[in-house]
């Protein structure tokens, strides 16, 4: 079976460095298929990261070998490791970026990598996603064991961020956004499961009073719509148009999700209307 590793990074496609980390892993595992989930997570943003990987790895095959690199604490005494879960492994720093990834796919075994011979020959201390990460994944990918390559982890020892989780409240689920996409759709924390898929009738963000639709195309071009996503997240979107660029709002942002079985619910209003 020929190898799957996907990268997930910050590093963004102006520069060369994914394509040297790509270069790096070739050179120990020719026939690996790489699949690029994203370079666009933003700089040094590791919940971002999170998300974006937690939303990726559950379509890719058992036995992927997952390289992910957010990592602002690179050179310092952050850990670098290899997880193992039932599906696949994941190389990264030890900082939080795996933590929404491994809820869903339950960490087995975990390991810190100390063995210099599985690396670069000279490892910078800007650069482990080249000189530490890629080789790894590599080796991985060729049929080599974490146990190798590193000292085991207790599993408790995996850092894991603090993630914002909805809450209700006396006037309705107090949510937050989490991501932003390209097409500016506001990704919250809200899930469906999170409120026993009880239907939604709308949400506020930005004073603004947004109701709930099935589909973008459901509102006129340019009105504000609630919808559940394919995350499976509820966001807020704009038809045809850019949601959090034309609220000013991003990460971070509290919103307000009203029920249909709310009696604090807001009834009527049109959408993007401040009642």
């Amino acid at each position: 079976m020929t190898p799957i590793v996907t990268l997930l990074t910050d590093f963004g496609l102006r520069d060369p460095y994914v394509g040297i980390m790509k270069a790096v892993i070739l050179s120990t595992a020719p026939t690996a298929r790489l699949v690029d989930l994203t370079h666009q997570v933003g700089p040094q943003n590791i919940l971002q990261g999170a998300f974006a990987l937690a939303s990726a790895v559950r379509y890719c095959p058992p036995a992927t070998v997952h390289l992910a690199v957010v990592d602002p604490g690179v050179g310092s005494g952050r850990d670098a490791i290899v997880v193992q879960t039932h599906r696949a492994r994941y190389v990264a720093p030890n900082n939080g970026l795996l933590t929404l990834a491994l809820e869903n796919d339950r960490p087995v075994r975990a390991w810190r990598l100390n063995r210099p011979q599985y690396f670069l020959p000279e490892v910078s201390r800007t650069f482990h996603g080249r000189d530490i990460f890629a080789p790894v994944a590599g080796h991985l990918a060729c049929g080599r064991s974490p146990e190798d390559m590193g000292e085991p982890l207790p599993l408790d020892g995996l850092v894991k961020l603090t993630i914002p989780r909805p809450e209700e409240t006396g006037g309705g689920i107090r949510a937050r956004v989490v991501y932003v996409d390209r097409f500016g759709n506001l990704v919250t924390n809200l899930m469906g499961a999170d409120i026993a898929h009880r239907p939604v009738r709308s949400v506020r963000i930005a004073q603004q009073f947004i109701p709930f639709a099935h589909t973008y195309a459901s509102v006129p071009k340019g009105d504000y719509l609630c919808i559940w996503g394919s995350t499976g997240n509820l966001e807020i979107a704009c038809s045809m148009g850019d949601a959090g660029g034309q609220l000013s709002v991003g990460e971070g942002v509290e919103v307000t999700v009203f029920l249909e079985d709310s009696s604090e619910a807001p009834h009527g209003g049109a959408a993007g209307v401040t009642p």
